[in-house]
């Protein structure tokens, strides 16, 4: 009986200190007392590991690199030949050159790994340079001051290409790459820098080469406070999964694309600060997801998209909705084929919301798309045609300059938003010494102009461009495209005007050639 009447108080003592926790957990804060989390939840985006500039490597084993030679001092890692293996969780300060080996890291217990690089060169002929095999998370920090270099062959060994490794850094796990260093990464084979889960870059000087992708990552690109010079054969950086959940993230920075083919693709892509310079060959910012909660989303920085050559390459590509809502946005390419500068999945529900910031869009009006009237800030959507390095100019009814760009591409479609545009209030906007007074819009019921595609609207057209064809759409083939009529215009009556056929075709003789009309020519 006594034992049982201890176990009763045992219990009784166990609920209400249980209901005790359960109270303080859910009512800490207010209390004044702080929940302890782990380190992994902290900072949205980035952990206090992967911001952290300088951690602390007292105790660190010791790696030297050298050709035939290498040492390890310390425990959890071990040289064979010229391979350096790395086979437990903690830290490392790795420094010297391999010039034809490699740094493999493949932990039996699955912990993090900080590798604090300080001068370090390596050089693999046939594989990845560096390999992250296993590992809950790797961090590479740069050294201050240091320059570090990884690098690789053009042909992989089938061992290597066999397990999916394609890139001169690979990793199958997280990576981040911090510190104040530099980072010089060569790969001619395949891509640069390759992560199958979440790439961090939040610091140092990282410079890319690849003859694919410079970046490429299948869950996320997380990018703040790094400087990244980027060449590459494909896509500059990227993020894809089968799950469709991958994205991109800039936060601070400064990533410079020199050349590429698509600058940065992802299903979903989120620039809240930095500066990012793209000259692509195609796309500048591409998102590819459908759904609602993919497409490209500006909350800040500043982005440049240059293309002169492309053509059906857009500056912003989403396949779902373009949302400017900050920042600055300029994008020049070239009204060559069906170059647009905005281009949103229309065809998907998608809009282009212009909600804050400075927009300064050019390209060709031939598919363009419509700003969404919906947009919280006013913006001016006029067909105005420029050659390349003409100066475009906004000016308010007082004559004072609001925008003041060359702008580098021939251009046929202009795109402008900023705080001080009022909608209905009339603008100055010229391209050279062609100038025309336009109103701010919200929406587009304005007539004698050529709509692009799925629920483009009209724009105001200069004297001298194609026409309405009378119910506001141009003259179409079958399958709906503009018709090419060899000179670029449209079939002309011997007076110079169009020609009514009645039913919308031509007359044709019985055999179906095409009628003659006496100047040897068909209309």
């Amino acid at each position: 009986m006594s034992s049982s009447k201890h176990i009763d108080a045992i219990c009784i003592a166990v609920l209400a200190f249980t209901l005790l926790l359960t109270v303080l957990f859910m009512n800490g804060d207010a209390l004044g007392i702080k929940r302890i989390v782990s380190e992994e939840e902290v900072n949205g985006y980035f952990t206090e590991n992967d911001i952290k500039s300088d951690p602390d490597y007292t105790g660190a084993t010791v790696i030297s690199l050298l050709d035939g030679k290498s040492s390890v001092d310390g425990n959890g890692a071990y040289a064979v030949g010229d391979e350096i293996h790395i086979v437990l969780s903690g830290k490392y300060v790795v420094s010297g050159e391999l010039s034809n080996g490699k740094i493999i890291v493949d932990t039996e217990n699955g912990g993090k790994v900080w590798l604090k690089l300080n001068g370090v060169s390596v050089n693999c002929e046939n594989g990845a340079a560096l390999c992250v095999e296993q590992a809950e998370k790797v961090f590479i920090t740069l050294a201050q001051d240091s320059e570090n270099a990884f690098s690789c062959g053009s042909s992989f060994l089938e061992s290597e290409t066999a397990t999916g490794i394609d890139g001169a850094i690979f990793s199958r796990d997280d990576l981040t790459v911090n510190g104040t260093g530099s980072l010089t990464v060569k790969s001619e084979y395949q891509h640069g820098i390759v992560c199958n889960d979440v790439l961090v870059v939040s610091g140092g000087k990282v410079t890319v080469e690849a003859v694919q992708d410079a970046i490429h990552a299948n869950d996320s690109v997380r990018i703040r406070e790094a400087e990244l010079d980027i060449t590459a054969g494909d896509d500059a950086i990227t993020a894809k999964n089968d799950e469709k959940t991958s994205f991109i993230y800039v936060e601070s920075g400064k990533i410079n694309i020199s050349s590429c083919y698509e600058g940065i693709e992802s299903y979903k892509i989120t620039v809240d600060g930095g500066e990012i310079n793209i000259s692509p060959t195609d796309d500048g910012l591409n998102s590819a997801g459908t759904d609602s909660e993919s497409g490209i989303y500006v909350n800040g920085g500043n982005i440049s998209v240059i293309n002169p050559d492309g053509r059906d390459a857009d500056g912003f590509d989403s396949n779902s909705s373009i949302y400017i809502n900050g920042g600055s946005v300029f994008i020049s390419v070239s009204q060559n084929g069906g170059s647009c500068a905005l281009d949103y999945g229309s065809e998907n529900g998608g809009k282009c919301f212009i909600n804050g910031g400075t927009v300064i869009a050019c390209g060709s009006s031939v598919m363009a798309e419509e700003i969404s009237p919906e947009s919280a800030q006013g913006f001016i959507m006029q067909s105005l045609s420029g050659s390349g390095g003409t100066q475009l100019v906004l000016k308010n009814s007082a004559g004072e300059k609001l925008v003041e760009k060359e702008i580098p591409c021939p251009f046929s479609l202009v795109t402008v938003s900023v705080p001080e545009i009022k909608t209905g209030d009339e603008y100055a906007l010229s391209a050279g010494e062609n100038e025309i007074t336009v109103t701010a819009a919200s929406s587009y019921e304005i007539s004698g102009g050529m709509p692009g595609r799925g629920n483009k609207q009209n724009f105001n057209k200069p004297d001298g461009e194609m026409p309405d064809s009378g119910n506001g759409e141009p003259p179409q083939k079958p399958d709906g495209e503009m018709p090419d009529f060899g000179n670029g215009e449209p079939p002309q009556k011997p007076d110079g005007g169009m020609p009514d056929f009645g039913n919308g075709e031509p007359p044709e003789k019985p055999d179906g050639e095409m009628p003659d009309f006496g100047n040897g020519e068909p209309p």
